[in-house]
């Protein structure tokens, strides 16, 4: 069996196969698919929390992305005290640290990371586009979201396809965070390549109260 059967039962949540196969192949722990992604951050991305204890107690070495993601933040530490120079730098799959830290709503880690000077507008370098305030709007998470705007975060940047962070929070439905986005400048006449507004993104998905307040 290759990894890639691995990462579908990660996927899948099947873990008990995906368990056995790690422990009969235990060099595959550290192994990435075509994407650049390892085992840990694809247990990370699917939110399979079982998985991702079992690989990370499991790994010699965990990578500075992997860590972040996680919330390991004394990995973090020990990783930048080491290696400062990785503090700006990019996974495999495109994201930096404090991106992939701010998705995951890891705070303590996002804290140190801009407490080091980590660039809070600094966008993956995939098809993405995605900077950290877009990943953490994206997963809902207001303090995060708080910390990259007071660090200086620009709260109309465009990610993919045209959409800013209050697009993200109006499909979401994140009265709160788009009151903080409004509070800091978001252009809520913003549109995206297909010439959706915020005020579009709430409607489409059931908030009309929140598509009126967005409404210019």
């Amino acid at each position: 069996m290759s990894t890639e059967g691995l990462f579908k039962w990660i996927q899948d949540g099947e873990n008990e196969k995906a368990q056995s196969f790690l422990l009969e192949n235990p060099k595959c722990i550290g192994e990435s698919n075509g994407l650049g992604v390892s085992p840990l951050l694809m247990a990370a991305y699917c939110r399979n929390q079982e998985m991702v204890e079992f690989i990370a107690s499991r790994l010699k070495k965990m990578s500075l992305y992997e860590a972040a993601s996680i919330g390991a933040l004394e990995i973090v530490e020990n990783q930048l005290i080491s290696t400062p120079e990785l503090l700006d730098t990019f996974a495999p799959d495109g994201f930096t640290a404090l991106g992939l830290a701010s998705f995951f709503g890891q705070t303590a880690v996002v804290k140190y990371l801009l407490g080091l000077g980590a660039n809070p507008s600094l966008a993956a370098n995939n098809a993405f586009q995605v900077a950290p305030l877009h990943s953490a709007c994206a997963s809902s998470h207001h303090e995060i979201a708080a910390l990259l705007i007071a660090a200086g975060a620009g709260v109309n940047a465009p990610q993919q396809q045209g959409v800013t962070p209050l697009h993200s929070a109006a499909h979401n439905g994140n009265v709160a965070l788009v009151e903080l986005l409004i509070k800091n400048g978001a252009d809520i006449s913003a549109q995206t390549t297909e010439g959706k507004t915020p005020a579009d993104m709430a409607q489409e998905k059931g908030f009309p109260d929140l598509a009126h307040r967005l409404r210019p």
